[in-house]
């Protein structure tokens, strides 16, 4: 029988200070289930890499789902997702740090302030044009909130 110690990841260094690892713990699923996370998984990484590039397109919410997927369907895909080049500083940063470098608000906010306001300018009806402003005030508003990392 295996002890429960030698199951769970050991603690981790992370800028210098102990952490817990923050890679969950693989749950039993049935075999269907598990292609359905893998595939779900995968697309949501996907659309996490688009929202790189597409302002509009949110980028660690899907890596969020991502990693949730991976957990409980494949822990070799998980590790790759925390660890990958990339996108692992994203997820990291907001999961422990709860913040973005200086960099990525200035980098967010401009390029997101300018797809809005191309698209309210295209928009056709006024409330449209009403909701993208009301939406980026308020992205805005919780990407200036979040702590500044270095």
């Amino acid at each position: 029988m295996m002890n429960k110690s030698s199951t769970r990841p050991s603690t981790t260094k992370f800028d210098g200070m102990a952490i817990d690892p923050i890679i969950a713990e693989n749950f039993l699923v049935s075999q269907p289930w598990r292609a359905l996370l893998l595939c779900a998984g995968c697309l949501a990484v996907t659309l996490g890499v688009l929202g790189i590039f597409l302002p509009l397109l949110p980028t660690v919410p899907f890596l969020l789902l991502a990693a949730a997927c991976f957990s409980r369907s494949s822990r070799k895909l998980q590790l790759w997702l925390f660890n990958h080049r990339y996108l692992g500083p994203y997820l990291t940063n907001y999961l422990l740090r709860k913040g973005i470098s200086k960099k990525q608000l200035w980098s967010s906010l401009s390029s997101m302030w300018l797809a809005m306001l191309l698209a309210i300018y295209f928009a056709p009806i006024w409330s449209v044009k009403i909701f993208l402003l009301v939406t980026a005030c308020l992205v805005s508003r919780h990407l200036l909130s979040l702590q500044r990392l270095p």
